[in-house]
């Protein structure tokens, strides 16, 4: 055995287990393994974790920093498309690796990113991602999602096409914020036809509750035959619109086996702006799951226009996720954290489960108290990537009492 974490708490397991590690894949998991491993740990039952999935970031956004006065997203659109102009290869590679190294500090063995594929000048930006994503093949599974349109003009599309034949994994989008939505959403499955590449959008970024394409984009999956082959993140217009609406949009969803990725972070700082009283701006997360809807929970943008918060810290966007849709029951807090593992794991073709066979992608918490993970995000002290060690933290704590 390559590894043997022992005496771990891992959820599912009613005792304290051990977990033996081979050839990339969980062995065993038992109480008191008899065999030995080449490296052993003792967790002291600290609670071991399946490898934290953000299926929703801008890696090509990361740590820009620029202002965005008013807090919109057209804003933000606006700044981020002057500053995108200024950035070159190197910029954004250093603040991609730095992403990634925080993310896989917060235990993240798996993370999904949209790069702009506009004008032709952004493929510089999809080459470095691109070749990034080779660099860190060991540490972190990376896809790339290609964020553009279609539609909007020739020089859009091409570049769009010419990402996705780089080896870009994914075709993004935003029809909500194209002149023509539909006919966004057609060129969409029209690309998808073509290369044959899952779909990832961004969906009603809006709190307008006439601006429903998830219903549209629901109908024309089916037609396609996409089930289970598409996801959409954000979905705010869903918040916004009357009990029947939302029942039968969702009903929608699930037919269509969409993959919801909430976005709670980001959504609290861009919707509801003007709206009093001010609204949380972030999608239907409980009806959702209660209508049978794979539902994420990712990052999206960190410290950049969009966003002057986060740090890939998925722990922390499940505890958010929790507060703002209203999930404080045992039950619904195990959700939030089925949501930045299990859920968004299914994106990379795993289960992402601790359990015999399974990859090794692991995380370790410095708490002995699993419901923590969502209530109050402990130390991560360790990272493992299939089977091998990535990063380890190691705490010193000393409370000293000083007399009066």
């Amino acid at each position: 055995m390559n590894w043997i974490l022992r005496n771990t708490r891992v959820q599912g397991y009613a005792e304290i287990v051990d977990i033996a590690i081979d050839a990339g894949k969980i062995a065993a998991v038992a109480t008191n393994l008899p065999d030995s491993g080449d490296q052993e740990w003792d967790l002291a039952g600290r609670v071991l974790l399946p490898g934290l999935v953000d299926c929703h970031t801008h890696l090509d956004k990361a740590y820009t920093g620029a202002v965005n006065h008013s807090g919109t997203l057209l804003e933000a659109i606006d700044v981020w498309r002057q500053t995108k102009l200024t950035r070159g290869r190197k910029d954004l590679l250093s603040a991609a690796r730095r992403a990634l190294e925080q993310a896989t500090l917060h235990g993240v063995t798996a993370l999904r990113t949209h790069v702009d594929a506009e004008l032709a000048s952004d493929l510089v930006a999809v080459e470095a991602l691109l070749s990034l994503r080779e660099e860190t093949r060991h540490q972190i599974d990376l896809q790339i999602v290609v964020l553009g349109s279609a539609s909007q003009s020739a020089e859009f599309a091409t570049t769009m096409r010419t990402a996705l034949d780089m080896g870009a994994d994914c075709i993004g989008g935003a029809p909500a914020i194209t002149p023509d939505p539909l006919a966004d959403l057609d060129a969409i499955f029209a690309l998808a036809e073509r290369t044959g590449k899952p779909i990832d959008l961004h969906i009603d970024e809006t709190e307008d509750p006439h601006m429903l394409t998830l219903a549209a984009l629901a109908e024309r999956t089916l037609a396609h035959g996409l089930q289970g082959q598409v996801t959409a993140g954000h979905c705010c217009s869903l918040a916004f619109v009357d009990e029947p609406t939302a029942g039968k949009v969702i009903d929608a969803v699930a037919a269509a086996q969409i993959h919801i990725v909430t976005l709670p972070l980001c959504n609290l700082v861009l919707m509801g702006r003007g709206h009093r009283p001010v609204p949380r701006g972030v999608t239907r997360v409980k009806e959702l799951l209660a209508a049978g809807v794979t539902v994420s929970a990712a990052s999206d943008n960190v410290q950049d226009p969009f966003n002057p918060f986060g740090s890939h810290d998925l722990l922390h966007i499940a505890q958010l996720t929790a507060a703002t849709a209203h999930m404080t029951g045992i039950d619904e807090l195990s959700q939030c954290l089925d949501m930045v593992t299990t859920h968004p794991a299914r994106l990379f073709g795993h289960s992402g489960r601790i359990a015999p066979g399974k990859v090794a992608d692991l995380v370790v918490l410095d708490t002995q108290t699993p419901l923590e993970a969502v209530t109050a995000p402990p130390l991560r002290l360790a990272t493992f990537k299939r089977g091998k060690l990535v990063v380890k933290t190691e705490v010193m704590r000393e409370f000293v009492i000083r007399d009066p």
